[in-house]
């Protein structure tokens, strides 16, 4: 038997569900955040969420797990209260205005839309039961799906549901508002709610868009502009300077070893010193430029030892300081890549 542990919750799902065509477009938003599932009032073991079970069907058995083991009370609550509050003012608003006469058929609407915020209520209630009894994995997979079918109905009712509400507003007009001031100003804020959300979600939308096309990738760029900043004169400079001779003058290399560079410094008769650097004939060649060193030409070897022409590799590390071979980087000695 394995040693049974706390499993963490995961689950998302409805907070605020407008039972209207917002929801179409809010589901991550509304609908489906009530089931943040973080309650330490109910944090089931794993034998309270799954039995022994087979390789095979060890997926969806955990998949099952992190979306059902627990749910959060106070977003449940908040989602109750909104909507029993829609109901509530439905209610009141109806009883209260049996004296007007609308010429579209307001109060149908306004019941509809109070019944489809009950029936969420209902959905989010009995989710909530369900996930705190303890059943078999069949029967609460069951019912899950049941449920998800039901509240999907109640979405898809509610987004026709905001079109007939909108198309009546519209036909009713000024004498609407006239006959059937309260009815038709309920209406209006429920449809506005929805709307707002609408907004909300795109507008939610539009910065994640942005984010990630324009900040990410100024952010990507800054960071590598950083990491990849170009060398000072300075730090030029101080790189060793040498001046390349033909292997010959210096001695020949031993085609029996690895062919490394063989540098020495000679005295001019100026009593000045120069370093000099004999290369391999295969190895003389600046791979900036790919031109072949002449006798005399000067070259900067880096500290990861290649070596390039003086002027090639100053205007390179101006812009990189990194060795266009191996991307050491000369002030940290560091490989980028």
């Amino acid at each position: 038997m394995e040693e049974q542990r706390a499993l963490r919750p995961t689950l998302n799902h409805s907070l605020l569900r407008y039972p209207t065509v917002s929801t179409t477009f809010t589901i991550p938003l509304t609908r489906y955040t009530t089931r943040l599932i973080s309650s330490d009032r109910h944090r089931p073991l794993l034998a309270d969420c799954a039995e022994d079970h087979s390789d095979s069907d060890d997926f969806s058995r955990r998949s099952f797990i992190r979306e059902n083991c627990s749910y959060s009370m106070p977003i449940l609550v908040l989602d109750v209260v909104w909507n029993l509050a829609f109901v509530l003012v439905s209610v009141v608003v109806l009883f209260s205005t049996f004296r007007e006469r609308p010429s579209t058929p307001l109060r149908l609407w306004i019941s509809g839309y109070g019944l489809q915020c009950l029936l969420h209520v209902g959905f989010v209630f009995f989710e909530y039961q369900r996930s705190m009894a303890h059943h078999g994995f069949e029967d609460r997979a069951a019912h899950r799906s049941i449920m998800k079918r039901l509240e999907s109905m109640n979405t898809m009712t509610s987004s026709v549901w905001w079109v007939f509400g909108f198309y009546w507003i519209v036909m009713g007009g000024q004498a609407l508002l006239q006959d059937s001031p309260r009815l038709y100003w309920l209406t209006v804020v429920f449809l506005a709610f929805d709307l707002f959300f609408i907004l909300f979600c795109i507008g939610m939308a539009c910065v994640i868009f942005f984010s990630l096309c324009c900040c990410i990738p100024i952010v990507a760029f800054a960071y590598a502009m950083t990491t990849r900043e170009g060398a000072s004169e300075e730090d030029i400079r101080t790189l060793p300077k040498y001046t390349f001779r033909q292997a010959a003058v210096l001695g020949t290399f031993n085609l029996g070893k690895e062919r490394e560079p063989i540098s020495s410094t000679v005295e001019l008769d100026n009593g000045h010193r120069i370093k000099e650097l004999a290369l391999h004939p295969e190895d003389s060649e600046c791979c900036i430029c790919l031109s072949r060193y002449e006798d005399g030409t000067e070259l900067y070897t880096l500290p990861c030892n290649h070596h390039f022409h003086c002027g090639c590799i100053a205007k390179w590390l101006r812009i990189n300081a990194t060795c266009p071979l191996c991307k050491s980087n000369i002030r940290r000695g560091d490989t980028l890549v």
